[in-house]
């Protein structure tokens, strides 16, 4: 089997065990981005409760940063998007710990709304995702396009595949919490 890129020693399986994941928290970046463009005070709210300033562009600004980095990285593939995705998961890592230790932030604002509690699953799955993007920065590839053209049925099990995990992420954290804290009630 050969590489993506040419890249010696890693073949296409493997390749596109870690493109399918990288892409679909790429995915998911934009989709809980776009929500932030018009809806930032959530965000504003959970960056307050962990000691910054309640400032709507902030919020929005980090809307803007996950749409661009995460279009990056399906459009145009590549270390620095690897790199970016991968620090972005990093960084809301970080914020979900800070988030869960503080009594004040009810919702870490990642979609917009204000029923996404930080949660140690929250937490796991935004590890997961920097891991995924940490593998390809050593072992890069190109768009989701290229990718799929290197996979069988011309990439269209990829792509179906990468879109339902994103899917399944966002009612994971944005749903699955909801359910958890009405069975409690």
């Amino acid at each position: 089997m050969t590489s993506l890129e040419g890249e010696p020693g890693i073949t296409l399986a493997a390749m596109v065990a870690l493109a399918g994941p990288y892409f679909m928290f790429a995915t998911l970046l934009v989709v809980s981005g776009l929500p932030k463009l018009t809806n930032p005070v959530s965000t504003a709210r959970a960056l307050e409760g962990i000691g910054l300033p309640p400032r709507r562009w902030l919020g929005q600004a980090v809307g803007v940063a996950e749409i661009v980095v995460g279009l990056s990285a399906i459009a145009i593939g590549g270390r620095i998007p690897a790199i970016a995705v991968a620090l972005l998961y990093s960084g809301f890592a970080i914020f979900i710990v800070v988030a869960m230790r503080s009594s004040s932030v009810k919702s870490c604002g990642c979609f917009g709304s204000e029923d996404t509690p930080p949660s140690p699953l929250h937490f796991f799955i935004d590890i997961a995702a920097a891991g995924f993007a940490a593998a390809l920065i050593f072992n890069p590839v190109g768009d989701v396009i290229s990718v799929m053209g290197a996979t069988p049925w011309a990439g269209v099990p990829l792509l179906l595949l990468v879109l339902l995990g994103a899917w399944l992420s966002l009612m994971v954290l944005a749903v699955l919490p909801a359910v958890f804290e009405e069975a409690k009630a």
